[in-house]
């Protein structure tokens, strides 16, 4: 069973089993060859800088490692920098959350989800269009634009019980160039 205690945590997981993700990593605010490396390593349009520690905490959108270096100060030590996916969202299918609980009966399923280009993982429960909670065997579901991407991404990489802030997008993306790029894992926090 996957255990997930913080953002970091989250990070070192999708790492560790593979998953497709925008690049990212997590940095001492103080590593500036660190930070200025990863700069270099993923040159994209965007980028975001954003706390480790806090759910819904500090976040910041730059365009390069000298942006990136004024909002340092804003962190307590330690941030996370990934790729942006603000340059895709033309091409953003479905973003969200879900969590599928595995049964001996049908699985079931929590999804709060959005198919429009203004959808964010922070404002998905504000205005969710897609907030169900049933299971697997529900037509409803496999009519979501998406979903049955995400569905099959949870069961290839066995990522049960575990809250999956995803998107799903018509052109493949991320590490591993797929069409389903997970940002985070959540359990405990």
């Amino acid at each position: 069973m996957i255990k997930v205690k913080d953002k970091k945590d989250s990070i070192i997981k999708m790492q560790e089993l593979g998953l497709n993700y925008f690049p990212l990593n997590f940095f001492e605010t103080s590593d500036l060859e660190g930070i200025e490396m990863f700069f270099k390593k993923y040159p994209a349009e965007e980028y975001v800088l954003r706390s480790v520690n806090k759910a819904k905490g500090k976040y910041f959108y730059v365009k390069n490692f000298e942006e990136a270096k004024d909002y340092l100060k804003e962190f307590d030590g330690e941030l996370t920098i990934s790729v942006s996916y603000n340059p895709y969202k033309e091409d953003l299918v479905l973003v969200g959350d879900i969590k599928v609980h595995k049964g001996f009966g049908a699985d079931e399923v929590d999804l709060t989800a959005r198919t429009d280009t203004d959808a964010t993982h922070r404002n998905i429960y504000e205005n969710p269009q897609y907030n169900l909670h049933t299971n697997l065997e529900n037509n409803k579901l496999w009519d979501i634009p998406g979903f049955s991407k995400i569905m099959r991404y949870i069961s290839d990489h066995e990522l049960y019980d575990v809250i999956v802030e995803f998107q799903v997008y018509d052109i493949k993306l991320g590490i591993n160039k797929e069409n389903v790029v997970i940002t985070e894992l959540r359990t405990g926090y």
